[in-house]
């Protein structure tokens, strides 16, 4: 084993045994772990850029795929149960979520832009595959949307996540909603792409366009995100952002393995950040299966409304100024304080607003509901990363990342299941199917009450007091 390597593992058991430190001198009573000095801008800005348009193509259709399930629902795949396709966009986020943990030993390894480059490639292999599917081959659609722009969106996403905690402090909640806000951008683009060609040039070449606009995206992706930071500005022995291929790195990635694990035992001990994973866990359970099922919803009840065609674009488009504006609101009076009022106003609009548009069968109260959920689930996806920052510092960012994104990959799916299991898209029957929805819309409203609860008793552990900066 060479000497580097040997230097490797001895400073991952340094920082492992800093970690403990760490962890034990945590003052519960602050709100902003790190004191140390970060670069706050510079060409962290060019990396947010890069780290905005990978949301793009990850994210903004990831929470696009409600056109597609509708599009296999009606005319691809008319016969089969809902459940069974709305698993293809739950599965697709769970194995990106799933790998994510994973994705950052690599980044370490062979460098931050190769993984960058890679994670591109197999999102456009993906598309370009998807783009064959037809009515009797199904297995394509888990194959390349599912599993290989999972795997592509999970080194896109793992980065993406981690290089803003190293460039931001006292603007990190900032960073991470403008990162995070391209996932509306993406979100508008592919579903008005995907809706203005599907009737004229059908699947296959809607499809094959989305995949040649990646192309352009990617190298922008590759270009922007790696940006070094400053030796002076280096709290870590290793950070993403100056990562580059290096052999010793690649020779000790089973080691890195390793230590992830040993690292998440060392972070779970304590209970706060275990109580926010529950948390998010929670969220995600309540929050998928209205993502995935709104566009249905809303080509179920109104389908003579022009605004029906673009209940997606309605609800991602809302959801850009829900990811930045709370973001800045919470760089002044905390992720926390900001994180909670937007999920209480998100669970609490399922019941105001959505369940009034079931009895009623209300166009305006679904668009309102929409409106108000587009704002507010924007935070659960930007905030809850750069709150894990703010509570536990840079220290250990990783194996925080890591397992919190872990804990929820099973969220998408399970909540997915359990509510397609509600809806019997098999029947011709409008009333019986919107009225199937009532279910949906409680579970969805009571999980995301359990995310508040906890996210509130979160709060409340570290100080009682309203105006104190958590």
């Amino acid at each position: 084993m060479s000497s580097k390597y040997s230097m490797n593992v001895d400073q991952t058991s340094i920082n492992v045994d800093h970690e403990k430190n760490k962890l034990k001198a945590t003052n519960i009573h602050t709100g902003e772990a790190d004191d140390l000095e970060f670069p706050e801008g510079g060409r962290g800005w060019l990396m947010v850029l890069g780290s905005g348009i990978a949301s793009a193509v990850c994210f903004g259709m990831v929470y696009s795929y409600g056109v597609f399930q509708t599009h296999y629902e009606t005319e691809l795949f008319p016969t089969l149960p809902s459940s069974k396709l709305s698993i293809i966009g739950a599965l697709q986020t769970s194995i990106i979520y799933l790998l994510t943990p994973f994705c950052l030993p690599l980044a370490h390894a062979f460098g931050i832009r190769s993984c960058l480059a890679f994670g591109c490639i197999m999102k456009i292999i993906a598309l370009f595959g998807l783009s064959t599917t037809d009515a009797n081959s199904l297995w394509k659609c888990y194959v390349f949307q599912a599993v290989f722009f999972g795997i592509g969106g999970a080194l896109l996403f793992s980065i993406s996540m981690a290089v803003p905690s190293e460039w931001f402090k006292r603007k990190r909640a900032s960073a991470f909603g403008i990162s995070a806000a391209f996932v509306g951008v993406g979100g508008v683009m592919w579903p008005i792409i995907f809706k203005q060609m599907i009737h004229k040039y059908g699947f296959s070449w809607t499809v094959k366009t989305i995949g040649f606009i990646y192309i352009p995206l990617s190298i922008g992706i590759v270009l922007l995100m790696p940006q070094k930071i400053e030796t002076k500005y280096l709290h870590k022995a290793e950070t993403v952002s100056n990562s580059e291929f290096n052999l010793d790195n690649i020779k000790s990635i089973p080691q890195r393995y390793r230590d992830i694990f040993k690292n998440w035992r060392i972070v779970s001990k304590n209970f706060r950040f275990v109580v926010i994973l529950l948390s998010n866990l929670l969220g995600i359970l309540g929050s998928y299966p209205a993502i995935f099922y709104i566009d249905f919803f809303g080509s179920t009840l109104g389908p003579n409304f022009k605004i029906t065609a673009y209940i997606t674009v309605l609800y991602v488009s809302i959801g850009f100024p829900g990811r930045v504006i709370p973001a800045i609101i919470a760089d002044h009076i905390g992720r926390i304080n900001v994180l909670l009022l937007c999920l209480l106003t998100f669970a609490s609009s399922t019941f105001l607003f959505w369940i009034p548009a079931i009895k009623e069968q209300s166009m305006v109260l679904y668009v309102i509901f929409v409106a108000v959920f587009g704002f507010t689930a924007g935070p659960l996806f930007s905030l809850y990363p750069a709150s894990l920052g703010q509570l536990f510092g840079i220290h250990g960012s990783e194996a925080r990342i890591g397992l919190f994104f872990l804990v929820g990959s099973p969220g998408p799916i399970i909540g997915c299941l359990i509510a397609g299991s509600f809806i019997p898209t098999d029947s011709s029957n409008r009333e019986l199917i919107i009225h199937s929805f009532y279910k949906l819309v409680i579970y969805s409203g009571v999980i995301l009450m359990g995310c508040v609860v906890l996210l509130g008793c979160i709060r409340l552990s570290i100080s009682k007091k309203p105006w104190v900066f958590i």
